[in-house]
């Protein structure tokens, strides 16, 4: 390996990287800086153009995270054109919504448990099949998982759900070589938050407390990501925080925005 090419080689899946400035946009950016040969995932396919040219992918595959069938076929189109094989998978796909557990419906409910927690598992259930040489998957987590405010109950409801499928699975692939990990972020600028960086007060609510002082960033949670998929990480099974420590204190609630 060359020196400062930490995943040289490696071929790299990352399903959710539609958006310029995303999560999974900054992942694919310093992957390819660091030698990765890149595939991307995304229900659309022209949105995720720009990200592609940017993290020169060898291509882009259509996958709806709502659809097995789709999840299915798009692994093993994204395995092609990797070159018959995939080394690390991550699936950043994911939405932000929240309302009171009094106005949830099963639907709303079903919605998000079918995205966070459903789709999750089976991207690794999918993804695991294309890793012959064993591997490194990663889902996004989030610090909500572990701490509780209101409005959250689907939305991080099934992000802890995700969690415990990812210890399972850490458990039934580890024999193959395959290692799987959730990385949770903290509150982080990107477009599916815009709304919360809106509003400094909110902002400024969710800094104070963070014990470092700042809230997380999209190349925090690529440079956490970067180690997972690396041959230096023998991590499997873990939630890696990468919040500042967020998770020491807890969550703002409506109170603190005024």
């Amino acid at each position: 390996m060359s020196a400062g090419k930490r995943l040289e080689g490696k071929r790299v899946f990352i399903l959710g990287a539609g958006a310029p400035g995303g999560i999974a946009a900054a992942i694919a950016g310093l992957f390819r800086a660091e030698g990765a040969i890149i595939a991307l995932a995304s229900p659309d396919v022209e949105q995720a153009a720009a990200v592609a040219d940017d993290c020169q992918a060898v291509g882009v595959v259509k996958i709806d995270i709502l659809d097995e069938r789709s999840i299915h076929d798009g692994v093993r189109q994204a395995a092609e054109l990797l070159g018959g094989g995939i080394d690390v998978a991550i699936n950043a796909a994911g939405v932000n919504r929240n309302a009171p557990l009094a106005e949830e419906t099963a639907d709303a409910l079903l919605f998000q448990a079918r995205i966070h927690f459903i789709g999750t598992a089976l991207f690794i259930k999918e993804v695991a099949e294309s890793m012959p040489n064993g591997g490194s998957i990663m889902t996004m987590s989030s610090v909500t998982a572990e701490l509780t405010t209101p409005r959250l109950a689907a939305y991080a409801g099934s992000k802890a759900a995700a969690d415990k499928v990812v210890k399972v699975a850490a458990v039934e692939y580890g024999d193959r070589g395959i290692r799987v990990n959730s990385l949770a972020p903290g509150l982080t600028s990107t477009p599916m938050t815009a709304a919360y960086f809106a509003d400094e007060k909110v902002v400024g609510a969710f800094q104070r407390e963070i014990p470092i002082g700042r809230l997380s960033t999209v190349d925090d949670i690529a440079a956490a990501a970067l180690w997972l998929a690396s041959d230096d990480c023998i991590a499997t099974g873990d939630t890696i925080r990468v919040s500042g420590g967020a998770h020491l204190r807890r969550l703002p609630v409506a109170r603190d925005f005024v």
